[in-house]
């Protein structure tokens, strides 16, 4: 004999809010995990370092500036794109405002990053600074200079001066380390505002620069540095600071082997020229009548100095800041679980009320047959 449909019904009921169970356990318990993987996502990622130059793309307004991968991520929106004389096409960094400007130039093998940090410091305490990758340098953002031989790196260094006198800067300190020093002591002669000079482990001489001659006619402040183990650079530069015109001209040798920025971070000798240098720095500009930079708001401190990235410190500065989005996650877990088990107890009870009512009528139609 068939089986009446109300019956089938009945015996399939039993299953069907079985499965209405399951979903309604899984559905609120599976809720929190998902809310997790949602705030997850939606937390800042971390910055991770590109192979080569990275493109930075401005407003719709402005042309993509290319930018040096060692840059941490948070400058981008300061990077520049300027043109040298020649037709060079350079990528920098400017940071900082006012009228007291500081050029500096990297050594041979480095890039921008190279000065990066001391230029963020120079930048807190008020000065506008300009960093950025010279020609022909490998990996750099900027460009090649049409040639392997265009090694006019004197004309980067002008570029840059101009960049920041275009942005309201009226006195110049042009600092360089090896290679850019060189070409920033070659520059110097035709520098407008320059009022002082900083020189850290450079060559008298480089092919396409030969700041001999022009030295003499340099009389603002000049600063020298290096080191007695830096192969003959210590000989190099005894011989750019003899030529200098500068009456107000020191020469700083460390006994160590370290070049170019670098000996500013070698343990107590270094630490003790790295004050020097901001003292320089500070009192070539009093000298030439340069504003003093305004002292920061009390209870506000400067911008951390940055470091090239792959650097303990960078890879904390550019750690994605999550702890706030983890306690938020965890809350919303707390509320949702009692709501989940909540409803859960309240499907199991109607799932035993239905279950029995619906046995009850199946013996009731049976016992009619």
């Amino acid at each position: 004999m068939t089986t009446a449909p109300s019956a089938r019904r009945a015996r399939r009921a039993p299953g069907a809010l079985s499965l209405t169970l399951l979903l309604g356990l899984a559905g609120p318990l599976a809720l929190p995990g998902t809310v997790a993987t949602a705030a997850a996502q939606s937390a800042p990622q971390r910055w991770t370092q590109p192979v080569g130059p990275a493109l930075l793309k401005q407003s719709p307004s402005r042309k993509e500036v290319p930018v040096n991968a060692c840059v941490p991520k948070r400058l981008h929106g300061k990077a520049v794109s300027f043109t040298a004389a020649d037709g060079v096409r350079l990528s920098g960094l400017v940071l900082g405002s006012g009228p007291r400007g500081v050029v500096l130039s990297h050594e041979n093998g480095w890039n921008i990053c190279s000065w990066l940090a001391f230029a963020e410091e120079l930048a807190a305490t008020g000065h506008q600074v300009i960093v950025y990758d010279q020609r022909n340098v490998h990996g750099g953002a900027s460009e090649r200079g049409g040639r392997a031989d265009n090694l006019h790196f004197d004309r980067d260094v002008r570029a840059a001066v101009q960049q920041l006198r275009d942005r309201g800067a009226t006195h110049i300190l042009a600092g360089g380390a090896s290679m850019g020093g060189t070409a920033t002591a070659t520059a110097a002669p035709g520098i407008p505002g320059l009022v002082g000079l900083l020189i850290l482990s450079s060559p008298r001489a480089l092919p396409a620069m030969n700041p001999l001659p022009g030295l003499a006619e340099v009389t603002v402040p000049s600063f020298f540095a290096a080191a007695t183990g830096d192969q003959t650079f210590v000989d190099e530069v005894r011989a750019l600071h003899k030529a200098s015109g500068a009456k107000d001209k020191q020469i700083h040798v460390l006994d160590s082997h370290v070049h170019g920025v670098d000996m500013m971070e070698d343990g107590a000798a270094g630490a003790r020229l790295h004050d020097q240098v901001l003292a320089f720095v500070d009192g070539a500009f009093r000298k030439s009548g340069a504003s003093a930079p305004p002292v920061p708001p009390a209870g506000r401190s400067a911008t951390p100095p940055s470091e090239p990235t792959g650097s303990p410190a960078t890879r904390a500065a550019d750690e994605p800041r999550t702890p706030q989005a983890v306690p938020r996650s965890g809350e919303g877990h707390g509320r949702l679980l009692p709501l989940g088990i909540g409803a859960a107890c309240v499907l199991l009870m109607a799932a035993a009320v239905w279950t029995a009512r619906t046995r009850l009528r199946g013996r009731g139609v049976r016992r009619r047959r």
